[in-house]
């Protein structure tokens, strides 16, 4: 990560009762669009409320733009926009009333709550419908005027909890591509989701998070890379060959996977750098490559990774 974080986080503690839901939670949240990941109850939410000012943590500090602390609630409530789970919107209103209000509670004029409204109910794709009442709308509709009232005072940073959740697929990706849109107008966004195939397709930056510490952070393609020396290998053949050439593989190599397909199996081997070591083997024995490559990992993998290993890289 380079330049100064957009928000730093400093051995934060936040306990209820006899529940630790920060632990020691240390982070460094860059510019940009970046995934917060973790099972439920892993701190993703409680971290977010204290960002808010809706939760004092009992220990440690965090800044915002370098300079905004927890005693300047006002600034922060003007630099950050917040995009809840759970059901916030009051079905007694039309999403045109709503979102004018939040603007108007965020200090614009009614004027300017009245236009901004307007504008941001048009980019998140919310038409006439703006003038039916809430309880009316489908999830998919709310989770649009959700994203349209966090936005309408036009934040430098925005906070996105789970914000595709109950859309059918194209309504996800209609929202993903909204993120991405926000996203290049230099805003920072935080998105926490369980879907890692959405964080991984907008996200340039993740971190994950479990019993309230840091485990893992970093640009998504770093995260993604692979490990040195390690190659996703095709290969056809009889089941006794491909036999013969997994064993002849094992004495000097890592076979990580196997799976068979017929007569293919896809291996993926840790410590074969060395294309010419593989032609060896290969001509020795009756089978043929079908490719040969770096194994790409996805997020998920690196996810389930993080989880086996249990290593903590928080400060």
């Amino acid at each position: 990560m380079s330049g100064t974080p957009k928000i730093q986080a400093r051995d934060l503690l936040v306990r209820y009762g006899d529940v630790i839901a920060l632990d020691s939670f240390t982070a460094d949240i860059p510019e940009g669009i970046v995934g917060i990941l973790g099972p439920n109850g892993a701190g993703k939410t409680t971290f977010i409320r204290v960002l808010l000012g809706l939760t004092e943590p009992q220990r440690g500090t965090y800044t915002i733009n370098g300079d905004v602390s927890p005693s300047e609630l006002h600034d922060i409530k003007d630099i950050i926009g917040f995009m809840p789970e759970n059901e916030c919107l009051k079905g007694g209103m039309n999403a045109f009333e709503m979102v004018s209000y939040m603007g108007s509670l965020s200090g614009m004029s009614t004027n300017d709550a009245i236009q901004r409204a307007h504008e941001v109910l048009d980019f998140v794709g919310v038409g006439e419908e703006r003038y039916r009442e809430i309880s009316s709308y489908s999830t998919g509709m709310k989770q649009r005027v959700k994203l349209a009232q966090a936005i309408v005072h036009d934040p430098e940073i925005l906070m996105l909890d789970e914000p595709t959740n109950g859309m059918d697929p194209e309504g996800r990706e209609e929202m993903l591509d909204l993120i991405e849109k926000i996203g290049m107008f230099g805003k920072t966004i935080l998105v926490s989701s369980h879907l890692l195939h959405e964080v991984e397709q907008v996200c340039r930056y993740a971190a994950i998070i479990n019993e309230g510490k840091l485990l893992r952070q970093g640009n998504i393609e770093e995260l993604l890379r692979p490990e040195g020396g390690r190659y996703r290998i095709k290969v056809r053949g009889s089941k006794d060959s491909i036999d013969g050439f997994v064993r002849d593989l094992k004495r000097d190599h890592n076979v990580e996977s196997r799976i068979d397909e017929g007569e293919q199996a896809t291996l993926v081997v840790k410590g074969v750098e060395d294309s010419d070591e593989l032609l060896d083997l290969v001509r020795g024995s009756e089978v043929q490559i079908r490719y040969y490559r770096p194994d790409i990992q996805s997020l998920e993998d690196v996810f389930i990774e993080t989880f086996e290993g249990g290593e903590y890289l928080g400060d």
